[in-house]
């Protein structure tokens, strides 16, 4: 049975102050930090004050001030103790309890493994978060972005974006949730969709964009942006113009240039100019380059 983080909270506090009944000893005993929380707390318990003899001096002031002293070096060393144990729970707690999260910067990729052997390559400007601690009862990556996903073999496995959920057992699978837009292609294995409270599962070759599954289209065994290649089809122009950005780092700004025309192409990764030319040509389109900043100009405006 699992406990609210609320309900292990007030669990260890009852325990602390040894006020547990019987069924929340069981329950306190079934945590997963059980163990830890008992041998932090027998560590602490080797503290104990410092002894005090006394001499002629001393032994005259300590009997004038015995019941002050005692309480003072008492309330001391209990508030030392105490404040021990507070910050050793609360680093314990905190470490339990703290995500994973790896990010893929603008003009980069990530590759990363994950605890069950899983592996995953996160595209530029995305990032995955999970949780090591839970990992064994509950695999879940959450995305933003775009990220290349191998899944080991065993219980479920969810990608979790702000648009929907995939859910596999094994398999291999590209998911993108950018610009409102929500795309999963399946390379092995099969794929459960939940998107907008319906469920589409997806088999090797199928595309999901937004709703939309388009069977048995695509051929290759990984999306091209691992081998350095975005590819795009029937993409809205600023769609693309935004992942050009994010493979080079760079700002792109646009002179009477209709984004919202249909890109269907590639572009490459590591020559900027070749890639400026595959985006630009088809429609006419002329840029000016300087530094980080791209200006692209539709040639009626040169």
């Amino acid at each position: 049975m699992s406990i609210s983080s609320m309900e292990k909270a007030e669990l260890i506090k009852k325990w602390l102050d040894n006020n547990l009944n019987p069924e929340e000893q069981k329950a306190f005993e079934a945590l997963e930090d059980y163990n830890e929380l008992v041998q932090l707390s027998d560590k602490l318990k080797q503290f104990k004050a410092p002894d005090y003899k006394s001499d002629g001096v001393l032994e005259h002031i300590l009997e004038q001030k015995k019941t002050k002293k005692s309480k003072l070096i008492s309330f001391n060393v209990m508030s030392k103790i105490a404040a021990v144990f507070v910050i050793g729970l609360s680093l314990l707690y905190f470490l339990n309890n703290t995500d994973t999260t790896v990010n893929a910067i603008a003009a980069n990729k990530v590759n990363t493994t994950l605890p069950d052997n899983s592996m995953v390559t996160v595209n530029a400007s995305s990032s995955i978060t999970y949780n090591k601690k839970s990992w064994s009862n509950k695999r879940q990556v959450k995305l933003k972005g775009e990220a290349f996903f191998k899944v080991a073999k065993g219980s479920k496995f969810d990608v979790v974006t702000n648009a929907g959920t995939v859910s596999v057992l094994g398999t291999e699978f590209n998911v993108k949730n950018r610009n409102n837009s929500f795309e999963v292609t399946c390379y092995e294995g099969s794929v459960l969709v939940t998107y907008n409270n319906k469920e589409e599962r997806l088999a090797p070759g199928d595309y999901f964009r937004s709703g939309v599954v388009t069977r048995k289209k695509i051929e290759n065994v990984s999306p091209t942006w691992i081998n350095n290649e975005s590819t795009f089809i029937s993409e809205p122009y600023s769609n693309v113009i935004q992942e050009f950005e994010r493979q080079y780092n760079v700002k792109v700004t646009t002179e009477n240039v209709d984004t919202s025309l249909l890109f269907t192409g590639k572009f490459v990764h590591n020559d900027i100019d070749i890639a400026l030319k595959t985006l630009t040509l088809p429609f006419n389109i002329v840029f000016e380059q300087n530094e980080n900043a791209i200006i692209l100009k539709s040639e009626r405006t040169k």
